[in-house]
């Protein structure tokens, strides 16, 4: 058995001895540790913790629940913005904070990190309609709390889910709207069963859909829970599976800007400095300005699924101490599938093909990329908590396991044979393959994470000190070939050590706090298959100073961000084989800015809120690369104190809520400023600031909600993300921008009835 897996087995043994050991003490009720929430601790910050935080319940999320997915839920928040591929929060959607995207957003889900170890990404796609599984969401700005999986270098993001509720309910959430959008849920608790009461239950399964703004961006997506729950006063132990499955239709290429701002030259221009014929130009010329797709073909469809197995055990040792052991298995496997009117045999790994008098190089056809990974997780941990002390300490191991390889489904011209029967091309017979035991690339990875971690809180009158330590050990190796057949082999060691601390004060309702932590960060897969030199890792320090007045009727917050990075990956705007961005490390770069919130309540009906964010996010020195075409030499211009791209300077939310009498309205307008597609502060490689206004309406009776959603209310245009690249021809320089718009005004009419006592 390999080494690493066999660590599995031992803590397993270990966590079932040690049960068998454990006494059982008589514990107070009125002292006992609130064994969910204890569970969570490796995670998660304590209430009176100096980082800055946010808790969201149930209800909190579901105030923007409409079954779009959780960047959209969180969007409200300071300094949180959210995209979308399809232009309607289904399918493909992304998170930024403080202008990082969620690469650099640690997410966890009961402890168990969500990235991918590899990408260190996060796919919403994957967990559908994971807000109405959510019981508890904690979010940690900035570094915050010593964490499981990549490391935080923008916020973190601990969902609690799977909980089953004392008392027995079912509920059925359903919804349906614009672009044929639709969700239908059903869940239910079983409540406490059994003779002594100490079995509970909980389950959930999803279908939700969309046909998307943009042409052919459908998304269709199932996902289903099921928890059980054994209790006795001093002991938890919790079995919980959930897995999501997603067929998206791909619109990941965006927009081309000209088309998005009804410029007909500029179109025309782009259409010939990019070779577009026949259908792929009428394509682009018929199509709406918001709702151009470049992928013609109906099955450019990405297809996933992803299962989560998770065993949590919570020991109650004493009124003050506890131990939590969590088991957990994560499996994945799928593929995005691609046409392409012309693709060489040489890039496929196969020979060129005679036909009569011609040998041809290559051939239409459509090509798979495939993921097959797994990844394997213990983290164990110990827990005090005192009247004036806080401690917790524990570890983690987790392996994972991936495999990226490349399937051909379909080929016009097949050189391999005639395995699959044949066809007539042009009153000649041709033999076909389906050739999905040909791999055309193939690569595999194999990734060890293990940290440790100890925090100490101290509580002396008015005063709380935090302590906080992580070391994180990664073994990272990876070999194969990749999708343009180039040979790649790296294999890399890293240690960190993480050590956080913070300072808060608290009186008559005013809280002040500081904080400093520094954070590093592995590169991810493409970063070493891109470089000919293996990338360094990331250093985020990252200092918070905040102060909060908390009333009766009125709270108020401003808090003050510092974050220095040394060699942080940005894109050079070179480009490698397949056209992809190549990232390369900074020397210095930072992200400083004010973040203002407050919570108004006048009278029992009203709710007011607010909050702006206001930045300066720069690189200290940035140099870009670009091609001139015309001879294939680089041309390199070094910038200074440049703009970080995608990172707007201000943005801000304001919302008002009225409840009355089972009637409520929400009302919430969003703000952005200009971003920068690159790294060079160019306005012309740049995407507009934006406003836009939602609204809810929502009617309850008993047990039945209705509401009425009305996204970007004042139906104006905006785009809140895209990319771009640049190059020169005879030292003319082209710059191709592209954009993901958002859709006009869409409407959502959704539904919500619960039975029992349960919710």
């Amino acid at each position: 058995m390999n080494p690493k897996y066999s660590l599995f087995a031992a803590v397993l043994s270990l966590t079932l001895g040690l049960r068998a050991q454990l006494p059982s003490p008589k514990v107070d009720t009125a002292d006992r540790l609130v064994l969910n929430e204890v569970s969570l601790v490796a995670s998660r910050p304590s209430e009176r913790s100096p980082m800055p935080q946010l808790r969201l319940k149930p209800a909190d999320l579901a105030k923007q629940n409409v079954g779009r997915d959780i960047p959209f839920l969180l969007q409200g928040m300071p300094s949180f913005t959210a995209a979308s591929d399809a232009g309607n929060g289904f399918g493909y959607t992304y998170l930024r904070f403080r202008g990082m995207d969620q690469t650099r957003i640690n997410v966890t889900v009961n402890n168990v990190a969500l990235n991918d170890p590899e990408s260190h990404g996060v796919f919403w796609v994957n967990t559908p309609d994971l807000g109405l599984n959510a019981n508890s969401l904690v979010v940690q700005r900035g570094v915050g709390t010593s964490t499981l999986g990549s490391g935080a270098f923008g916020a973190s993001l601990s969902f609690e889910v799977g909980v089953p509720n004392d008392s027995a309910s079912q509920e059925l959430t359903a919804a349906y709207g614009s672009f044929q959008s639709a969700r239908l849920s059903y869940a239910f608790h079983s409540g406490l069963v059994g003779a002594k009461k100490r079995w509970s239950a909980t389950g959930r399964v999803t279908a939700m859909g969309s046909d998307g703004m943009v042409e052919r961006s459908g998304s269709r997506l199932q996902s289903y829970l099921f928890g059980a729950q054994y209790r006795l006063p001093e002991f938890t132990w919790r079995l919980l599976h959930f897995a999501g499955s997603e067929r998206t239709q791909q619109a990941w290429y965006g927009i081309p800007e000209a088309k998005f701002r009804g410029d007909s030259a500029g179109v025309a221009s782009y259409i010939g400095r990019n070779g577009l014929t026949g259908a792929d130009s009428v394509n682009l010329v018929q199509s709406g300005p918001s709702t151009y797709n470049f992928y013609r073909y109906a099955n450019e469809i990405d297809q996933y699924t992803q299962r989560h197995y998770q065993s949590m055990m919570t020991w109650s040792l004493s009124p003050k101490w506890s131990f939590t052991q969590t088991l957990a298995v994560v499996t994945g496997r799928g593929y995005f599938e691609q046409y392409r009117d012309f693709m060489s045999f040489a890039s496929l790994g196969l020979p060129n093909m005679p036909l009569g008098q011609v040998v041809l190089t290559g051939t239409e056809g459509v090509r798979r990329r495939w993921l097959d990974n797994g990844s394997f997780m213990a983290a164990t941990s110990i827990q005090y908590r005192g009247e004036n002390l806080r401690f917790a300490a524990g570890m983690q191991d987790q392996i994972y396991d991936g495999m990226h390889f490349g399937t051909l489904p379909w080929l016009r011209y097949n050189p391999m044979g005639g395995l699959d029967g044949s066809q007539t091309v042009d009153s000649l017979t041709l033999p076909t393959n389906s050739a999905l035991d040909h791999r055309f690339y193939e690569g595999s990875s194999l990734k060890y994470d293990e940290s440790y971690f100890a925090r100490a809180e101290w509580t002396r009158g008015k005063w709380t000190a935090l302590a906080d330590a992580q070391l994180r050990r990664i073994e990272y190796a990876s070999s194969g070939t990749d999708v343009d057949q180039h040979a790649y082999d790296f294999d890399v060691n890293y240690l960190f050590f993480n050590p956080k601390a913070g300072l808060s004060f608290a009186d008559n309702g005013w809280t002040g706090r500081a904080s400093v932590a520094l954070a590093n960060r592995e590169p991810i897969r493409s970063d070493f298959i891109d470089n000919a030199v293996a990338p360094n890792p990331e250093r985020l320090t990252d200092v918070e100073l905040g102060v909060e007045k908390r009333g009766a009727k009125f709270w108020a917050e401003a808090n003050v961000y510092l974050m220095e990075y040394a060699d942080q990956l940005v894109p050079t705007g070179a480009l490698n084989d397949v056209g992809a961005l190549i990232r390369t490390n900074v020397d210095r770069s930072h992200r400083r800015g004010l973040e203002l919130a407050a919570v108004w309540t006048p009278s029992t009906p009203w709710l007011f809120g607010a909050n702006a964010t206001l930045s300066r996010n720069r690189i200290a020195e940035f140099e870009e690369v670009l091609y001139d075409y015309a001879d294939g030499s680089e041309v390199r211009t070094t910038f200074t104190n440049t703009p970080i791209a995608l990172s707007p300077e201000a943005m801000g939310n304001a919302w008002a809520e009225w409840t009355r009498k089972g009637l409520g309205f929400r009302a919430t307008l969003h703000a952005v400023g200009r971003q920068f597609l690159d790294n060079t502060g160019a306005l012309e490689r740049s995407l507009d600031p934006y406003q836009t206004v939602d609204a809810t309406l929502k009617w309850t009776r008993g047990a039945v909600q209705w509401r009425l959603d009305a996204i970007n209310l004042l139906g104006r245009p905006y785009a809140p993300n895209g990319y771009t690249w640049g190059y020169l021809y005879q030292g003319q320089r082209t710059d191709e921008n592209f954009v993901y718009p958002m859709a006009g005004t869409q409407v959502l009419l959704g539904l919500n009835v619960k039975l029992g006592t349960g919710y």
